[in-house]
């Protein structure tokens, strides 16, 4: 298994702008540490949690999803679609993971963000492949990468709410926040629906000032504001 250090581009332009599971990664000019075992396909081991993909990351289900398909952020009706649950009991918080899984069926390829220690996520297959067999026989992690600090909300520097389609940032301190963003999840009763993780941009806002931007995607029932950046300098 080697350690190697990449850069990651966020590559998603439109507005509202998405963090895809699949494209995305670190914030643009960040570094990450990256697990690169591409090579490294296993006998699916099991524990009391489920399937292993690393130490304390767990598959605890698969089975047939039907419902909006969220990977791309195109947000179509889909039917039959091969569905993992994760379960993240380390004390590590993942920024990206890219993993795959093979039963009778065939392989199947996942990638999802922003799963936080202690979190449950559900991930939808890419390119809306067909459930067809729920016994893993083998599992394969290609890529993971962490969060190099902490991800935080900003409580003491920035108010965030939000209704259907819109989100509302208050700077909160005395001078102008920088490049602030906004990331959200979906969620459901298990978890965060969806490997995707949508980013919102607000651009800088002066110290006091409120700013609001629109993001198709967001829900004010079941969506949930995961963290949020920004630079004090330009």
């Amino acid at each position: 298994m080697k350690k190697l250090i990449i850069f990651f581009a966020v590559i998603a332009t439109a507005l509202p702008l998405v963090l895809s599971a699949c494209k995305n990664g670190a914030e643009p000019g960040t570094t990450e540490t990256v697990t690169d075992n591409q090579a490294a396909i296993t006998t699916a081991e099991r524990s009391n949690d489920g399937y292993i993909l690393e130490d304390g990351l767990f598959i605890t289900d698969i089975y047939p999803y039907s419902g909006v398909y969220y990977e791309d952020g195109g947000n179509e009706i889909c039917a039959n679609v091969c569905a993992v649950r994760l379960l993240n009991k380390s004390d590590v918080n993942y920024r990206y993971i890219r993993f795959s899984i093979r039963t009778a069926g065939g392989e199947y390829s996942f990638s999802a963000s922003t799963l936080f220690s202690g979190a449950s996520m559900t991930v939808l297959c890419e390119n809306k492949a067909e459930y067809t067999d729920g016994i893993i026989q083998s599992v394969r992690m290609t890529v993971s990468a962490l969060f190099e600090d902490a991800p935080t909300v900003h409580l003491d520097e920035m108010q965030i709410s939000y209704t259907d389609g819109f989100v509302n940032v208050k700077n909160l301190t005395d001078k102008t926040l920088h490049d602030v963003y906004v990331y959200y999840k979906d969620t459901d009763s298990f978890g965060y629906l969806g490997g995707i993780t949508y980013r919102v941009s607000f651009g800088d806002i002066p110290a006091g000032e409120t700013r609001q931007a629109g993001s198709s995607n967001m829900k004010r029932e079941t969506c949930k504001v995961v963290f949020s950046t920004y630079t004090d300098e330009q």
